[in-house]
């Protein structure tokens, strides 16, 4: 099933065409910061955990292992404006999805940002969100100090 998801995925963004390739770091503590490989193509996006970056000590730990449960995908929306855009984003991961029957709770990671494209380079920032679908318990997590940066390439 994972294999036939991630094929699906890749022949969709081969169809459509990548529409930004990227590096999001997300802010997890002070200081350090979480790496994303991400790609978009139109409506469709795709993110994978590289590493970890803690700026006070300068240091980089990659993540040594490629593992197809922490890959997130989902939808993403650009509204452009001039040079300037605003994004929303909502992703679960593989793992979140396979284990929905066992669980009933999907968890769902929002993004929503603004960015700056100049000629093909383009600059993102925004706020984290986060939400577990289908629990009755848990509410809308939105902490403004959640934040997140993308540096890319905008085709």
């Amino acid at each position: 099933m994972r294999k036939i998801l991630l094929s699906v995925l890749l022949v969709i963004f081969a169809t459509v065409g990548l529409s930004f390739i990227g590096v999001e770091a997300v802010n997890l503590q002070d200081q350090v910061y979480e790496l994303y490989g991400r790609f978009d193509a139109s409506i469709l996006t795709l993110m994978y955990p590289v590493g970890i970056y803690d700026y006070s000590t300068q240091e980089f730990t990659m993540n040594p292992d490629f593992d197809v449960n922490n890959l997130l995908f989902g939808l993403n929306l650009k509204l452009p404006l001039e040079m300037l855009y605003i994004r929303g984003a909502a992703y679960t991961t593989v793992s979140g999805v396979m284990n929905y029957p066992d669980t009933g709770i999907i968890p769902i990671y929002g993004r929503f940002g603004a960015g700056f494209n100049l000629l093909f380079l383009n600059a993102e920032a925004g706020v984290r969100l986060f939400y577990n679908f289908g629990d009755p318990q848990f509410t809308f997590n939105f902490d403004p100090q959640q934040i997140y940066f993308a540096l890319g390439l905008s085709f």
